[in-house]
């Protein structure tokens, strides 16, 4: 699996994620299967040097993590989890340097969110037969020897001035270049060549284009460290399109599929050439760049090289990889146009401890926007006078020994986002931060926060994880976005819920809610368990098993019946509540997206938890923002109006999908049991003896395959739901508060093909409830969650 995030054009971070033969670690160095990981991660994407080392909960497994970053401003993310003595599970991502600390925490959750079936050693097999199936069709050649690195001849700028777009011998036209600029971005310089073939056809063309563009084809590049003179300067070389050096990057279109560029791209005296190959179909591209219309004011400076043929007042963007601190001061003095500035020190690097203090040059940049300081370990204080940068909106010093801040920086009238972990602070004053909306002091040595913050009206962000925290203001849980350990929340901050209404929680009988209520279900469970060799645990997971509702859909609903349980279409509604809708980003009032109504009477004989009589419907506004509401009607079914009365199109709807097919369901009860890939958050304070069973793969699984009803759950009702970190219940005390044992999975609606669900990735949706406003029939406040593999 692959993704990358591409914004208006321009490439922002790449993620891979797939299965691996343990045995690839073979030809690192290192004592056990660990430390050849780790030492492949220094090799994987050129010259890096080490972040941090730390690991996560994935796929019910440890995984290890290890980030690094290269000279050239990339930031690199590298996880692995093994599944087996010959399998595992890798990942690697990667984003600019400056942007780490806001990709770092997605791509764990990306991470995290790993989810895997199946045989590996069938899957793996498969997959490299699909993949050889594929280029086996391209490949005329058999049993000759490996090719050597393909030999490329240097570009020259044509001596006559003419441009060329010459590709397997075939007739392009090159077409006028329109997008070559540098982006205010990342600062790279992007191109974008274009040609095309005035009389496509796949017989002659198809070999090497695709049939969905019509003969036109694109090739656009970005380029880093190019700067020489106001001209960009540079050759790239790139295998199977990638650059080892990762100072550019190619994007491609109208080729086909399979056809992967081998070969250099030149900057060359105003002009770019390609010479290289799409397989075995060689390319040469010349283009002239209109170099005098390129604002390099908006370029990224990244070394001092670069800066010796650059005027002074051109340079607004400068970011240094482990600069030697005695020529810091001499390199910035000149430099008062700066709007950004990133120094970053390796770890490793030895001059890292010699910057004993902020280089004072930086006082002069009063138009300075962003300042960043990396790896500095020799500084212990920020200087006063970065108060006076009236321009910075952003300030990042991570890995200082600094342990305290003036008040005055705080003063700053602009400052938005200032990211402080991992320093060795112990205390801060922003009294007067009115404009900060982000403060990050995660990994620092704080035991209390100050209270001014939770008066800062525009603070919406707040991480202060891994401090030695005793003591928190009350009220700081009103933050929007507070990031702290669940823990610590519940027991530094008043986290009680309030209830849906604000009026508190009321009594409720939680043995509603667990199969050993039930006693058909609670002998169906001791069967299970028994059957599988599992007595010794029995207690436990009588404890642990709920009294959940399994839902399948079976035929498509004609909306004959009102009232019915229904997945997908449109509900039946009575007159007086109608569709719910919402205010979209660009403004417009758009329908919500239907999802599940259930007939509380209807299933009524196979649980005690919920309303006796009534409908419940369930709706979203999409997959990408929830924004749940779940409607309670305990009326008349006689004031029910068909569904497909509705005046609701699929224009109408805001999700993407538009409306799905209306499915009937059938229901049954069974004794739910949790995956013990992530079951230690339901078991760890019940019944801690349970965690053998984590290593007890085929047996668990065997155990809820055989607690299963004839209904296959497909949805269900107070179930588990498979996750691979966290628990919905735990993401809904994050959100709402509480405890989490006082919040209950309402629905779990799962991709269908039946009702044509698909979330995200065959995910599923669940539905979570605090048991009090259950009791008291309120569904006012619901969470909701996706998870999806």
């Amino acid at each position: 699996m692959k993704g990358e995030q591409v914004k208006d054009n321009e490439y922002v971070s790449f993620v891979t994620l797939g299965l691996n033969e343990v045995s690839f670690y073979d030809q690192y160095p290192g004592n056990d299967l660990i430390a050849r990981f780790k030492a492949s991660c220094m090799e994987q994407r050129g010259e890096v040097t080490l972040i941090n080392d730390k690991t996560l909960p994935v796929a019910g497994q440890t995984a290890y993590v290890r980030t690094a970053k290269a000279d050239i401003g990339f930031f690199y993310y590298f996880g692995f989890v093994q599944i087996s003595n010959e399998y595992c599970y890798t990942m690697i991502g990667d984003c600019d340097v400056e942007d780490s600390a806001t990709y770092e925490p997605l791509f764990d959750d990306i991470w995290q969110s790993l989810q895997y079936f199946g045989n590996p050693a069938q899957e793996l097999t498969k997959q490299k037969a699909e993949i050889d199936a594929i280029f086996s069709r391209y490949d005329t050649s058999e049993d000759e020897p490996p090719e050597s690195k393909l030999e490329v001849e240097p570009f020259s700028v044509p001596e006559d001035g003419q441009e060329y777009w010459e590709m397997a011998g075939l007739p392009f036209q090159l077409l006028p270049v329109k997008d070559v600029y540098i982006s205010d971005g990342d600062g790279a310089l992007y191109v974008k060549l274009e040609a095309m073939v005035e009389d496509y056809s796949d017989e002659k063309y198809g070999h090497i284009l695709n049939d969905y563009e019509d003969g036109k084809i694109y090739m656009q590049f970005y380029f880093k460290k190019i700067y020489q003179a106001g001209i960009p300067t540079g050759v790239f070389t790139f295998e199977d399109e990638r650059d080892s050096s990762y100072l550019s990057y190619l994007w491609k279109g109208g080729f086909e599929y399979t056809m992967n560029f081998s070969g250099e791209a030149t900057l060359k005296e105003g002009w770019l050439g390609i010479n290289g190959q799409f397989a075995d179909n060689p390319v040469r591209i010349a283009v002239k760049l209109p170099v005098q219309e390129l604002d390099w004011t908006k370029y990224r400076f990244l070394h001092t090289d670069e800066l010796e043929t650059a005027p002074a007042d051109i340079v607004h963007h400068l970011q240094l990889t482990d600069p030697y601190p005695a020529i810091l001061q001499e390199v910035l003095h000149p430099l008062t146009q700066l709007e950004s500035l990133n120094i970053d020190y390796n770890s490793n690097n030895k001059h890292a401890a010699d910057l004993r203090e902020v280089p004072k040059a930086i006082k002069r940049f009063k138009a300075l926007k962003s300042l960043t300081l990396r790896g500095i370990s020799g500084v212990d204080s920020l200087p006063q006078w970065i108060g006076d940068l009236k321009e910075l909106e952003t300030l990042h010093i991570n890995g200082s020994s600094i342990e305290g801040i003036h008040p005055y920086v705080f003063q700053l009238p602009k400052l938005k986002y200032c990211y402080l972990s991992h320093n060795q602070l112990q205390s801060i004053s922003p009294q007067a931060a009115n404009a900060l909306e982000t403060l990050i002091l995660d990994n620092n040595k704080f035991t209390s926060i100050p209270d001014v913050l939770i008066r800062m009206k525009s603070l919406k962000r707040l991480n202060i994880e891994d401090n030695p925290l005793t003591s928190l203001p009350a009220g700081l849980e009103k933050i929007d976005e507070l990031i702290l350990e669940l823990e610590k929340k519940m027991t530094l901050l008043d986290y009680s819920y309030k209830g849906a209404d604000g009026q508190g929680t009321v009594a409720y009988d939680d043995s509603l809610f667990f199969s050993a209520n039930d006693p058909a279900l609670a002998t169906k469970l001791e069967e299970a368990v028994k059957a599988q060799g599992l007595e010794e645990y029995l207690s436990g997971l009588s404890r642990l098993g709920r009294k959940a509702v399994a839902l399948a859909t079976t035929e498509e609903d004609d909306y004959a019946t009102p009232g019915n349980i229904r997945f997908g279409g449109l509900p039946d509604l009575p007159a007086d509540i109608p569709y719910p809708y919402f205010k979209a980003y660009n403004g417009e009032q758009k329908a919500m997206q239907f999802l599940a109504q259930i007939n509380c009477a209807n299933i009524a004989h196979l649980q005690d938890y919920l309303p006796r009589t009534g409908m419940l419907y369930f709706f979203i506004e999409d997959q990408e923002d929830l924004n749940p509401k779940v409607i309670y009607y305990n009326g008349e079914a006689s004031a029910l109006q068909p569904g497909n009365t509705l005046n609701i199109t699929e224009e109408d709807v805001y999700d993407e999908r538009g409306l799905y097919t209306p499915f009937k369901a059938v229901a049954e009860s069974y004794p739910d049991v949790p995956s013990f890939y992530n079951a230690r958050d339901y078991y760890k304070g019940v019944s801690p003896e349970l965690s053998a069973l984590e290593e007890m793969d085929n047996e668990t699984e065997a155990l809820k395959d055989a607690v299963k009803p004839a209904t296959e759950p497909v949805h269900s009702i107070n179930s588990y739901v498979f996750k691979q970190h966290d628990t919905p219940e735990k993401e809904a005390v994050h959100a709402l508060r509480g405890k989490p044992e006082d919040w209950m999975v309402l629905l779990r609606v799962s991709s269908d093909n039946n009702t044509g669900f698909s979330f995200w990735d065959a995910g599923e949706i669940y539905f979570v409830i605090h048991k009090s406003d259950l009791a008291k029939a309120n569904f006012s406040n619901i969470y909701a969650g996706l998870e999806s593999s």
